[in-house]
């Protein structure tokens, strides 16, 4: 049987998503108390290699198990054997061939900004400060570059799977609310590192350091050292993973295994 689980979790004291011998994971603490749960060994295949201290607000996975069990059971008994900045919020049934990052359609991220040397402290944690005087309008007018297919090269971490880096952004936009500023992205898929180096790069256009021209021709395939700095990772959430509608769950009238956020 193959569950699909919807997961959040604050990223700041894992090294990622994805299990590594070098520290604390994400999928590490899953596994770990789903194994808790099941009395045996389970992998759990995640929809995204969330870096080092990025956040996820949708994460998807799924799960393999020989038989069927209470999805509520599922979502409340992981929740109890998982440290508090990790929890499942909902559980499905799915098809056999279901699979939690080739079956998706796209991903959304947003990162935010504070625009004020002092971030509110419960807000701390995930946000990053930046400049009063940031130009929000040259922000925009480089985040309307990023719709359509190009070559981000120029914005791919070492240490990812860059052989084919062209990506084809849906729809990139900065809102505004009060001091904060977000830069919300969706797209059919993203290189490592990729969205936290476009912000970088951005924030250089918002404070005048580099025009959207310079923006438009690092999206050519240009080398990594011609784009701006990486932003930090905390400022970085995955929003939610983009499905098409024939990966809907089957659960068939099963009782609900999802709780209310």
């Amino acid at each position: 049987m193959r569950y699909r689980l919807l997961l959040s979790y604050r990223g700041n004291a894992y090294y990622g998503w994805q299990r590594q011998p070098s520290g604390p994971t994400v999928q590490g603490a899953v596994e770990g108390a789903l194994a808790d749960l099941l009395g045996e060994p389970v992998t759990v295949h995640g929809a995204s290699r969330t870096d080092t201290g990025v956040h996820a607000r949708g994460q998807a996975a799924h799960l393999d198990l020989p038989a069927p069990f209470p999805r509520r059971g599922m979502v409340h008994g992981t929740n109890r054997r998982l440290p508090p900045d990790i929890r499942v919020l909902a559980a499905d049934r799915m098809r056999p061939d279901f699979h939690a990052l080739r079956s998706a359609g796209g991903k959304e991220y947003v990162y935010r900004l504070w625009r004020h040397p002092v971030i509110p402290p419960l807000e701390a944690p995930f946000m990053v400060p930046v400049h009063e005087a940031i130009d929000r309008r040259a922000l925009q007018r480089a985040a309307a570059a990023l719709v359509g297919r190009h070559d981000f090269t120029a914005f791919a971490l070492a240490g990812g799977s860059h052989r084919h880096p062209s990506r084809h952004i849906r729809s990139a936009e900065w809102e505004e609310d009060g001091r904060e500023i977000r830069f919300r992205v969706r797209g059919d898929g993203f290189l490592r590192g990729m969205v936290r180096s476009l912000v970088g790069t951005m924030i250089d256009i918002g404070l005048r350091r580099r025009t959207t021209a310079d923006f438009r021709r690092l999206l050519t395939g240009r080398p990594r050292g011609e784009a701006g700095p990486t932003a930090p990772a905390r400022g970085l959430c995955l929003e939610r993973v983009l499905y098409p509608p024939e990966w809907g769950p089957v659960n068939r009238g099963e009782e609900r295994g999802d709780v209310v956020v």
